[in-house]
């Protein structure tokens, strides 16, 4: 379904959605709801949240229609378009750390498990033993 929404967006082709990106497609178990969630980088740093909120609201039975067409289930889903926050979220998270870290607040402290050096390296396995099959390594019949 992700496809298809992201596919039919590209090919409406409205400039209000250029950059989006439709990242994820949630159905609910009853196959009767599903959340489609984009990401708008350039046009939240633009201001223009808002303006993709209501492009997407606007296209959103056209692109039903073409989900009800395109999808091969007994039931379609009522497609529900969401900003994606996890990006977002995590470039804020990372300007976070990086501003501690340019004050120095990070330098003290020690690093993550995932982080250190030791975390990265697999514990050391026993070798196989091999079985002997005779003196010479052949078998006798």
């Amino acid at each position: 379904m992700r496809e298809i929404v992201a596919s039919e967006l590209e090919r409406i082709g409205d400039e209000r959605l250029e950059m989006v990106t439709i990242t994820a497609v949630k159905v609910d178990g009853s196959l009767e709801h599903a959340d489609v969630f984009y990401s708008a980088m350039s046009a939240e740093e633009e201001g223009r949240s808002e303006e993709v909120a209501e492009a997407l609201d606007e296209l959103r039975w056209p692109i039903q229609k073409i989900v009800n067409r395109e999808v091969r289930t007994r039931k379609t889903p009522q497609i529900q378009f969401r900003p994606d926050l996890v990006l977002s979220s995590a470039l804020r998270i990372d300007e976070i750390l990086r501003g501690m870290s340019d004050r120095g607040e990070l330098d003290d402290r020690e690093p993550l498990d995932s982080e250190s050096p030791e975390a990265s390296t697999k514990p050391e396995q026993p070798e196989a033993q091999a079985e002997p099959s005779g003196d010479d390594g052949t078998h006798s019949e």
